[in-house]
């Protein structure tokens, strides 16, 4: 009986270490995917196309991540801040979705360095509204609305002290509520207010710029060491060939 105990024991300590030497990169591989968390309303970053596909620049970054492993990509459309809580779970393995730093998610998640910076982050209000919005102050009292859980909730709390937070889920929804007067601005970074812009000649952007400066980040699960750094050395890619750039002007341009 011993004896059994014994294997028992040290079969059960074979099997703990063969899953401390397991890593979420070789899983990946071995499962021929990557699942990835994105939310699709953020043109040019990722939306959803008039067929029903989720397009975007960082869509095609995470084709081309996929491609570079040798497997096959699948997206998790979820909204930003469920995004959030599914790398944060392990529920996927990456989560791609115009993610800026902030000390809490590094606290969640793994963290990237920058593979796109983003631009200025403004606010956009009604066409003729925007000259009145000329500084921070100009917001007290207003409604200004941001997609929950991202960095532009947290300039809003921080930078528009004055203004009253209302939190989207989905970015065109925030789209509506200044077009109908529901709320007064949407914060949201150049690269999607340009894209906004493009099909609502009804808004504009205000003159107040938000203090920011950064760019986007790649989140994976914590502890996920290998992975992480099998992302940044795609990510050291990226940058150096200027691919990011290719891939907003193939969406951007049609190029």
């Amino acid at each position: 009986m011993k004896k059994l105990i014994a294997l028992a024991l040290a079969f059960a300590m074979i099997l703990t270490c063969s899953f401390a030497l397991a890593d979420r990169l070789a899983d990946i591989q071995a499962a021929g995917k990557i699942v990835i968390a994105t939310s699709p309303d953020w043109p040019p970053y990722e939306y959803i196309d008039d067929d029903g596909n989720i397009v975007g620049t960082d869509v095609l970054m995470m084709q081309w991540i996929a491609e570079q492993l040798g497997v096959e990509l699948e997206i998790q459309p979820l909204a930003f801040d469920a995004c959030l809580a599914a790398v944060g779970r392990g529920d996927v393995d990456l989560m791609v979705a115009g993610l800026t730093f902030d000390e809490e998610r590094l606290n969640a998640m793994e963290l990237t360095g920058i593979y796109w910076n983003e631009g200025d982050q403004g606010l956009l209000v009604k066409k003729g509204t925007g000259a009145s919005y000329n500084s921070a102050e100009a917001f007290a009292g207003k409604v200004v609305a941001a997609q929950n859980g991202t960095n532009q909730q947290i300039m809003v709390e921080e930078q528009l002290p004055g203004a009253t937070l209302e939190l989207v889920t989905k970015i065109p929804d925030g789209v509506n509520m200044v077009k109908t007067g529901r709320v007064d601005a949407l914060a949201v970074p150049k690269t999607v207010y340009d894209s906004v812009l493009a099909e609502n000649d009804d808004l504009e952007v205000a003159e107040f710029a938000f203090d920011f400066e950064g760019g986007n980040y790649i989140a994976s699960v914590k502890g996920e060491d290998t992975l992480t750094a099998k992302i940044q050395e795609l990510i050291d890619t990226i940058n150096a060939e200027g691919l990011y750039q290719q891939w907003v002007d193939q969406i951007t341009l049609g190029e």
